[in-house]
């Protein structure tokens, strides 16, 4: 068993990585409005920890460089161009934090919806900065799949971790062996049947249900709230029972967000939309808003969730048109990893 244990985003945070959007990838309907998301994503979080950016080889790096440099970002930023990735979601195939290790799942492009052969690659290509190399293992999971606390219990969604298309010879026992190998898992909190429509992840945990390191017992979850009006208004009841009976038995606070409805700008389709897709870095919880009538309300939650954080709202509305948001987007890597 490994004495190395996944780190909660609580963790002190050393920097965090993004991956640019580029013209020839997902953005084509909204690449405008994505990059300027982008740039307000990279000024929020550079005032909280370094900011680490790969910009696609396919992209202009001097003028990248250019508009940075104009741009007057407070805090430090690096970029680098040598390395290629499919998809701008690091959060699934960028290096995981654990004490004193960093780790490299396998991504198939959630469970072979889409390639990911370059995306595969990153973790492993970044070792000088990380500082050294992160350990690969052959199995495929991704970031925004799983959630663990300090006590190392480990919140996620079945379908998405435990799942055939992923690891056809792998039943529920062996990739509850596997978790506790290489992540330190103590105790597992699963989740079964959750997922928004639109979400090509199969129900990640960090659209759905995240813990802060807050209320009496120590812990807290914080999950997408029910709204009766919502196409998918039954998965957010069966969540807010699951969450219920979790929370119960492990003594949590529970915080229950608003799940607001959202359309896409460019076809009208239902999006999936949440506010439990927030980035926990150092002392700040930087939260997406997308300028709908429940921000207000949904950020209200989170400075209660978070009581000695600052709460940092980041427009995210034109990341959701490829059904992910701020936390998709980055990647910790925690000061504790070294």
């Amino acid at each position: 068993m490994s004495h190395s244990v996944m780190l909660p985003e609580w963790a002190p945070c050393r920097a965090v990585l993004l991956a640019w959007p580029y013209p020839g990838g997902d953005w084509a309907s909204n690449y405008t409005e994505v990059v300027e998301s982008y740039w307000g994503i990279l000024a929020a979080i550079a005032r909280a920890a370094p900011v680490w950016v790969l910009v696609h080889p396919s992209l202009d790096f001097s003028g990248f460089n250019a508009e940075l440099e104009a741009r007057v970002i407070e805090g430090v930023v690096k970029v680098r161009n040598d390395i290629h990735y499919d998809d701008t979601w690091i959060r699934d195939y960028g290096p995981i934090s654990c004490s004193k290790k960093l780790m490299s799942f396998t991504f198939d492009g959630w469970g072979g919806k889409y390639c990911a052969k370059a995306d595969n690659q990153v973790a492993l290509s970044l070792s000088d900065w990380l500082l050294f190399q992160p350990r690969s293992v052959d199995f495929v999971c991704e970031g925004g799949g799983l959630e663990v606390n300090a006590e190392q219990v480990l919140l996620a969604n079945e379908e998405c971790v435990i799942d055939t298309k992923r690891n056809p010879k792998l039943h529920k026992e062996d990739v509850q062996n596997i978790l506790r190998e290489y992540l330190g898992v103590k105790e597992f909190a699963w989740l079964q049947g959750i997922c928004l429509t639109g979400d090509d992840t199969d129900g990640h945990i960090d659209t759905i249900a995240r813990f802060a390191p807050a209320g009496k017992t120590g812990c807290a979850v914080i999950y997408s709230g029910r709204n009766t009006l919502h196409h998918d208004a039954s998965v957010l009841q069966s969540l807010h029972q699951q969450i219920t009976v979790l929370a119960a038995r492990w003594g949590w606070e529970v915080f229950e967000l608003p799940t607001p409805i959202a359309l896409s700008k460019v076809d009208g389709r239902l999006l999936p939309a949440t506010y439990a897709n927030f980035l926990i870095c150092n002392d700040c919880v930087f939260a997406p808003v997308y300028h709908l009538p429940e921000d207000d309300a949904a950020l209200a939650v989170l400075k209660r969730a978070f009581p000695t954080f600052e709460i940092v709202p980041v427009y995210c509305a034109p990341l959701l048109e490829q059904h992910g948001s701020l936390h998709c987007a980055t990647m910790q890597v925690s000061t504790l990893a070294l």
